[in-house]
């Protein structure tokens, strides 16, 4: 069963309690309720990480800000620079331990 940690924001008093239970202060502060203390659930750390990716545009903006895009490769003889753009992915390689590697955002190779 799910435990929500709750803190008092009167006395700062903690105690847990079962999802859908809202905590009540032992000590008799009734008059303000009992909030969620996420960090006590340690779940601060993966939320921030969360709303931080979803302010900055997530993984696609954060790969815009890096990578190179077409208009990086555009000359004279390369007008949409796609070709300059495929020549940089083919010898550039994300490193061996990356598991999730980001990829300019460039056509499709057909075979």
């Amino acid at each position: 069963m799910t435990t929500y940690c709750w803190k008092c924001p009167a006395c700062g008093l903690t105690t847990e309690a079962p999802a859908g239970y809202r905590a009540t202060c032992s000590v008799g502060h009734t008059h303000m309720p009992m909030m969620r203390d996420y960090r006590a659930e340690n779940a601060a750390p993966q939320t921030l990480q969360l709303k931080r990716e979803r302010e900055a545009g997530g993984r696609r903006a954060m790969r815009d800000l890096f990578l190179p895009v077409a208009k990086d490769f555009e000359s004279a003889t390369d007008q949409d620079g796609e070709k300059g753009l495929r020549a940089w992915a083919d010898e550039t390689k994300p490193k061996d331990g990356n598991k999730k590697p980001l990829w300019p955002d460039m056509k499709r190779k057909v075979f």
